[in-house]
């Protein structure tokens, strides 16, 4: 039997999933992050996007994180995001009610700018929020391009 490393996933809402994997899959700021047992301590901030935890019997489950907190010890994955969406999740989101969401916010950002009153940090992470979780809905749905 293949070696495994405990993974947590949990929103500020409430626990995402609990289990072992053999292999974690895990975007940062840094870039996209393969965990396996064993792996070196690590501290990560969270980007928003695609998380996937192989499991020991072969299945791959796919999460989608928003910002946050990973830690890594060589026997424990602990992913702390702001929000966290299951696969079951993106099948009841509204794809196009998310673009014209994306598209609300990119006027609202554009007005701010104008007006000498944006944020462009916190506007940068509502924009990168927004499109990645548009880009995981279509993947899970087979209606884009997205990461796999």
């Amino acid at each position: 039997m293949a070696m495994t490393i405990r993974v947590d996933i949990v929103s500020m809402e409430k626990p995402i999933f609990s289990g072992e994997a053999t292999f974690v899959s895990i975007p940062t700021e840094a870039g996209e992050m393969g965990i396996t047992p064993l792996h070196t301590q690590t501290l990560s901030i969270l980007r928003p996007g695609e998380v996937r935890v192989h499991q020991p019997d072969g299945t791959v489950v796919r999460y989608f994180v928003g910002f946050g907190v990973l830690e890594v010890q060589p026997m424990v994955v602990s992913i702390i995001a702001d929000w966290a969406l299951t696969e079951a999740d993106a099948q009841g989101i509204d794809a196009a009610e998310l673009e014209a969401q994306l598209s609300e916010e990119s006027a609202m950002i554009a007005d701010y700018e104008q007006r000498g009153q944006l944020d462009f940090t916190s506007a940068q992470s509502v924009m990168i929020e927004a499109e990645e979780r548009l880009k995981w809905v279509r993947s899970m749905r087979g209606l884009g391009s997205g990461r796999h």
